[in-house]
C-alpha cells in the first residue's frame, strides 16, 4: 500500500466533490441568486410605495376641487412652481395659474363635475382618463349659453416633485364638447 500525499487527498476529495455537484450547479447558482436578493432588500426604500399610493390619492384631490368648486384644495396638492401645459400665454406658474380656470368653468357650469374612470402611474407620474360633464349656464369660449349638458373625455399626465403636483399635461375632447353645446347648430 501506497501512502497518498496530503495534496493526492485533497485533489481526489475535490474531484469528488465536482462529480457530486454537477447535476447540483443550476440549483447551487438559484440559491445564490436568491440570497443574493434578500440580503440586498434591506436597503430598499419602502417610502417609495407609499409616495405611489400617495401620489393617486392626491390626483384625486385635483379632480375633487373642480367638482366642489374648492380652490384651497389647490393649494395643498400644486407646487409653487406648477406648470399647465399646454397654457394659455401668461398663465402664472403654481396654484395661481389654474384657479382663474377653477372659477370660469365653475360659473360657466356651475353643476360641473369629473369623474375619474381610470388611474396609472409610473414613478412619479399619474397619468388619468377622466370625465367633465356640466351644463352651460354662461357663456363659453364665446359662445352663449343654451342650457345644453355637455359630457367630454379628460386625459391628464400629473408629474410629482418633492410630493406635490409640478406639471400637469392635459387633453380635453372640447369637440364634442361644443357639439353637445349647440355651437354648430344654426
Amino acid at each position: 500500500m501506497t501512502m497518498k500525499t496530503a495534496a493526492q487527498l485533497v485533489e481526489e476529495h475535490a474531484l469528488a466533490l465536482r462529480e457530486s455537484l454537477k447535476g447540483s450547479t443550476c440549483l447551487l447558482t438559484l440559491l445564490c441568486l436568491i440570497l443574493y436578493s434578500c440580503a440586498h432588500t434591506e436597503g430598499v426604500d419602502t417610502n417609495r410605495k407609499e409616495d405611489m399610493s400617495n401620489y393617486k390619492k392626491d390626483v384625486t384631490l385635483w379632480y375633487e376641487a373642480f367638482s366642489k368648486n374648492d380652490p384651497a384644495i389647490l393649494d395643498r396638492i400644486l407646487h409653487e412652481t406648477w406648470v399647465d401645459i399646454p397654457s394659455p400665454p401668461g398663465t402664472p406658474t403654481g396654484p395661481e395659474g389654474v384657479k382663474p380656470l377653477l372659477a370660469r368653468l365653475t360659473t360657466t357650469f356651475p353643476d360641473l363635475n369629473l369623474t375619474i374612470k381610470d388611474v396609472l402611474q409610473d414613478g412619479n407620474k399619474v397619468i388619468v382618463r377622466a370625465e367633465m360633464a356640466g351644463t352651460q349656464k354662461e357663456a363659453f369660449m364665446g359662445f352663449p349659453a343654451k342650457n345644453m349638458k355637455m359630457t367630454i373625455q379628460v386625459v391628464d399626465i400629473h408629474e410629482f416633485k418633492d410630493g406635490k403636483i409640478i406639471r400637469t399635461w392635459h387633453t380635453e375632447d372640447w369637440m364634442t364638447g361644443l357639439r353637445q353645446l349647440g355651437v354648430f347648430e344654426k
